[in-house]
């Protein structure tokens, strides 16, 4: 009997490459075990890539794909390569690739037929066949071109073809998503599907070796699978979404979009390709509004919504300039970023500093990035000294990159000021003389429950006094934050843990800021210890951007858009390669 032999597996993570929409799913309930699966075509432009309503259910998969043998459908396995995805049955397979970004194409040497169904209306009515043979057709929110390079395609009464093989047993097809018609592109212009596997294998392996050609050797045998997986999910401008610079979307069909402060992260991780890294951090202020705000979630050409995320970008562009040779960014990029950057900065005490003391406030629980934090019982507006201590470090990032491209000095002293006027504010509001706490500025009440996030102030470092660093790690190590897998968002110690999103769960976010804060407070081997109990999970568990605390295992469960788990993340595959690097030689 067949077994899947799988580079990565359709149901962690649906197949993909960068820059493109389209991807390989298995079915929702499907499984790996033979004749336990469908493998579908899906997009990204369709249900599942927006924030509207988590509890909807996805419509990505569009085409579902079948191999027909005398008339019956056969079953099979789903096996993968870096390139390639492989429909195998008894009488033989069907191999596809994504060609180019919005080009599928698949080929069978076996004597099979494709049967290609699609649920009703995504077709928009019967396909239009047009003179030169191809197949125009409706696919999810733009068009579809089949076109058929060997065999021959015949369209269902029902909607969807039946892809069949020439007189050799051969046959190789393509279908071409577009938003703008093609223009009669010539047959003869598209690749052959060798060379096209033969182009993304090259593309991918050089992606691979301008990152991350090796890790320590324990960590080796996940790094192709976390560099796919970061790769498969990056975007870059192409005339047609609304992205600017390249981003990194957070996870394939669900939360297919990329998130503000996931994108400063990302130019940490991915900081050996340096004009890379700066081309992610810039694209952070491509949405920017009126009032300063940035834009949280960017999807292809969705609206961007009135939400945020914490202010992490200072935190990158000071990495950024401690740990690359920022001569080959062009001074007009630097220009660029400091200028947003400022109105960001002056955004949180223009618009969520409500009683005017100069310390600012979350106004609601999607802003802080945690989404279920227990220390949100305190109420809203919610003054925390995590976030205003990003925001201090983009002040001092503001001050260093002024200095670089010639702001004038009165201006960088300025910034310089503000960030020591608001380090002391963060000490006198929510030090208490033994731990951090959080305050609601309308009504008074404290929030002191051990919620990870709260001690996030750690990652001032040295701007702290030495007594208050000692402390707040202390309390960390003895409050049962640390757990064999990396921190907790919620210690297990507390009344409050669950298995939440960020009430109690080992996640990316956290793993970073904290391992940073770390180094900051002059304890490197602690970040060390930490950094690697984390990439061990994930190279054990998974590349889930949420994993259990007391077991380590992927959180499966937690849902959305109707899917039955999450998928990987490119926020915990970029995090593995930068942790496994930095702290496992």
């Amino acid at each position: 009997m067949l077994k899947s032999n799988c580079f990565v597996d359709p149901l962690s993570t649906p197949f993909s490459r960068r820059g493109s929409y389209l991807a390989f799913a298995n079915r929702n309930e499907g499984e790996s075990q033979f004749g336990k699966n469908t493998l579908y075509l899906s997009t990204a432009k369709g249900g599942g890539s927006g924030m509207s309503n988590l509890n909807s259910q996805n419509s990505c998969r569009q085409i579902s794909m079948e191999i027909i043998w005398e008339g019956k459908r056969l079953p099979t396995v789903i096996s993968t390569t870096p390139s390639e995805v492989i429909l195998e049955s008894d009488k033989g397979s069907v191999r596809f690739c994504l060609a180019e970004q919005n080009l599928m194409m698949g080929r069978s040497e076996s004597g099979l037929s494709l049967r290609l169904t699609t649920p009703r209306g995504v077709f928009g009515g019967a396909p239009l066949e047009l003179p030169d043979g191809t197949w125009r057709f409706s696919f999810s929110d733009d068009n579809g071109l089949l076109i058929v390079f060997r065999g021959k395609a015949i369209a269902n009464p029902g909607g969807g073809f039946m892809i069949m093989p020439d007189a050799e047993g051969v046959f190789e097809f393509g279908i071409e998503e577009y938003a703008v018609d093609p223009g009669g592109r010539p047959k003869d212009s598209y690749p052959s599907y060798a060379s096209a596997v033969a182009a993304v294998d090259k593309e991918f392996d050089e992606f691979c070796a301008g990152l991350y050609p090796e890790l320590p050797a324990e960590f080796e045998p996940m790094r192709r699978q976390a560099l796919w997986t970061t790769w498969s999910l990056m975007v870059d401008p192409d005339g047609v979404s609304t992205y600017q610079h390249t981003m990194v979307k957070m996870m394939r069909i669900i939360f297919e979009s990329a998130f503000g402060w996931q994108q400063a992260m990302q130019a940490i991780f991915l900081s050996k390709n340096t004009r890379l890294a700066w081309n992610i951090l810039q694209s952070c202020f491509d949405h920017q509004d009126c009032n300063g705000r940035i834009a949280d979630a960017i999807s292809h050409k969705s609206g961007l919504g009135t939400s945020m995320k914490p202010p992490f970008q200072g935190v990158a562009l000071n990495w950024l300039m401690d740990h690359c040779d920022l001569s080959e960014i062009p001074l007009e990029d630097k220009k660029y970023v400091y200028e947003r950057m400022a109105k960001w900065t002056e955004f949180f005490f223009n618009f969520r500093d409500l009683d005017k003391d100069g310390v600012w406030e979350n106004q609601g629980a999607i802003e802080t990035g945690w989404e279920d934090a227990a220390y949100f019982y305190a109420g809203f507006p919610l003054a925390s000294p995590d976030m205003n201590a990003y925001t201090v470090l983009m002040m001092d990032a503001l001050a260093r990159l002024g200095k670089s491209i010639g702001v004038p000095g009165v201006e960088c002293e300025a910034w310089t000021k503000r960030a020591d006027e608001l380090t002391q504010k963060i000490i006198d509001k929510f030090w208490n003389g033994e731990r951090w706490i959080v305050v609601n500025t309308r009504t008074g009440a404290v929030g002191d429950s051990l919620s990870l996030p709260i001690f996030g102030a750690l990652i001032l470092g040295k701007r702290l006094p030495q007594d208050i660093l000692e402390k707040t790690v202390d309390f960390i190590w003895k409050n049962g934050f640390i757990t064999p897998f990396g921190f907790a968002s919620e210690s297990p110690e507390s009344p409050y843990f669950n298995h939440g999103f960020t009430a109690g769960s080992v996640i990316v976010p956290a793993q970073l800021i904290f391992c940073l804060a770390l180094e900051a407070a002059g304890k490197p081997e602690l970040a060390k210890e930490m950094g690697l109990r984390y990439a061990r999970t994930l190279r054990d568990n998974g590349m889930f951007h949420i994993h259990n605390a007391l077991t380590g295992a992927g959180e499966r469960g937690l849902v959305a858009f109707g899917e039955k788990q999450l998928f990987w993340s490119s926020w915990a595959s970029s995090c593995y390669l930068f942790f496994a690097d930095r702290y496992g030689k």
